[in-house]
């Protein structure tokens, strides 16, 4: 049997691979949509002087309320305090997210269970491509997993003050998954009686500090509407890591004590299929638990193979050579979209890193930046606008980018699980039209009636889009003053993380 000595060359081989590889993507990142909704929010608390509960950068002129928890943006408003490009900044965190979950994964596990689960539990976290997206792709939620490993730890301790300080945190993180952590906690102290006491402490702690917070979104709650994911058309399975997970599911719930920590949270996590979160559950953080349960098993059959050449050998295959399954469900109003069942074998993180092609390709791998031609764009939005004027795009999340680059405020509304203003409504307001074309070179549908309805001029064209003047436009951005100023936010934070690791490390 491989010795600790192994598993922490295993566990540091995973780790290196992951930051090495991840950074090959560089002139990639970051991929997809999300971060740029990200680093317009960033931009609006830098220029509001910290912390705003109404948005002024999107929704424009009028604003909306903010419903996004702040803590995310507030943790990288240093770095756009200290002028660092707001691309680079995203490169940083889609490149630091998965390497960061295995380093805390890794520093978590071999303290509460053994050097040979934490490394065989990293092997499973870094196989699914799809995993890796997420923590790329949603660098908040993929914070809160962090989160959840920290939680992990101060169960094992019985530092219940700790645990609760880490769920208050996840609160300022993100809407959704610390209602699912505290379910989980809630569902561990029913299963463990010994760690009862502590986990059922850490909920009243974790909601009592994420308080204000708690109730800014319950005053706003009936701004909220179910907003239909696109994502949830795309589906994709490992056959090897959820067989495994099911079958730690098993091993963990007749095993005692902290083991039952990850089967607490595969069931904590369910609720996610009835929220609209399908593709979460099944293709990112859903798979969080479900990666830990697997980890169970393979320890579980380490454990029993006595061939260490065997153990690491297989170990190699299920990272390199797992296979998967994906399948679209056709979209009636795209008729470019196919339904239909794909197979992937040796479909996993490293290969495609590595620089072997995709067999299953994903729209969420893919960058919608590049250098040159988002500068003539932006050149064009800031040589036809004054800094206070108004910009609307044909698509939401490409008028957040703009944003980015330009710091014009825009009509558009990014956070889509709030009541949206009519498209007509968010022109009218612009100054500047920019109207995406379609990868043929054509303008997206819509342009032409916009034209004759608002009487807009074009003024600039580019490889990416048209770009129209509205000369009938009013709109101007109202500047907001933030509710707590940055340092105050960050002072708190940071004495938070002081009581955090004083309590972890203390003794007694």
């Amino acid at each position: 049997m491989p010795s600790d000595r192994t598993w922490r060359l295993i566990a540091w081989l995973v780790i290196f691979s992951a930051a090495i590889l991840i950074a090959a993507q560089w002139p990639a990142l970051p991929y997809f949509l999300d971060s740029y909704y990200h680093l317009s929010v960033i931009q609006g608390f830098r220029e509001a002087g910290g912390v705003v509960l109404h948005t002024f950068w999107e929704a424009a002129p009028e604003g909306r309320p903010h419903l996004y928890p702040p803590l995310f943006h507030l943790l990288w408003l240093p770095a756009r305090t200290l002028h660092l490009p707001p691309i680079l900044i995203a490169r940083i965190w889609s490149w630091a997210g998965l390497p960061l979950l295995l380093c805390l994964a890794w520093h978590v596990l071999s303290r509460v269970t053994s050097a040979r689960r934490a490394a065989v539990t990293l092997v499973a976290l870094i196989t699914p491509f799809c995993f890796f997206l997420g923590a790329a792709n949603y660098p908040p939620a993929n914070l809160v997993l962090a989160a959840t490993l920290g939680i992990l730890l101060a169960l094992h301790r019985k530092r219940w003050l700790a645990g609760g300080i880490l769920l208050s945190l996840a609160f300022w993180l993100h809407a959704g998954f610390p209602w699912l952590i505290a379910l989980s906690l809630f569902l561990f102290g029913l299963m463990e009686p010994e760690f009862r006491k502590t986990a059922w402490a850490m909920i009243p702690v974790g909601i009592l500090g994420a308080s204000p917070w708690l109730i800014h979104l319950y005053r706003h709650l009936p701004s909220l509407h179910f907003y239909p994911r696109g994502e949830d058309r795309f589906m994709e399975i490992s056959l090897t890591l959820i067989p495994l997970g099911l079958a730690g599911l098993w091993i963990g719930w007749f095993r005692r004590g902290i083991d039952r920590f990850p089967v607490a949270l595969a069931l904590g996590f369910l609720p996610m299929l009835t929220a609209g979160y399908l593709f979460r559950f099944v293709s990112t953080q859903g798979l969080f638990p479900w990666l830990l349960l697997a980890g169970i098993t393979l320890d579980r059959l380490a454990e029993r193979i006595r061939r260490p050449a065997v153990v690491l050998l297989g170990l190699a295959a299920l990272g390199l050579a797992s296979p998967t399954v994906a399948w679209t469900i056709s979209d009636r109003s795209d008729p470019a979209t196919s339904q239909g069942v794909r197979w992937g074998w040796a479909d996993t993180t490293v290969p495609i890193l590595a620089g072997r092609p995709q067999v299953i390709s994903r729209g969420n791998a893919v960058s919608v930046y590049h250098e040159r031609f988002m500068s003539e764009l932006s050149e064009l939005v800031r040589a036809h606008t004054t800094p206070e004027e108004l910009v609307y795009c044909n698509l939401p999340y490409f008028s957040g980018m703009l944003s980015v680059l330009t710091g014009r405020a825009i009509t558009n509304e990014m956070l889509r699980e709030m009541t949206e203003r009519p498209s007509e409504t968010q022109i009218r307001l612009a100054r500047l039209i920019v109207w995406v074309k379609h990868p043929s070179g054509q303008p997206l549908p819509g342009m032409e009636e916009a034209i004759q309805r608002f009487g807009l001029k074009q003024v600039g064209e580019t490889d990416l889009a048209c770009v129209l003047v509205n000369p009938a436009s009013t709109g101007h951005r109202q500047k907001r003053k933030a509710v707590i100023p940055w340092w105050i936010a960050e002072l708190a934070v940071g004495l938070m993380l002081v009581v955090l690791v004083w309590d972890l490390r203390r003794s007694g």
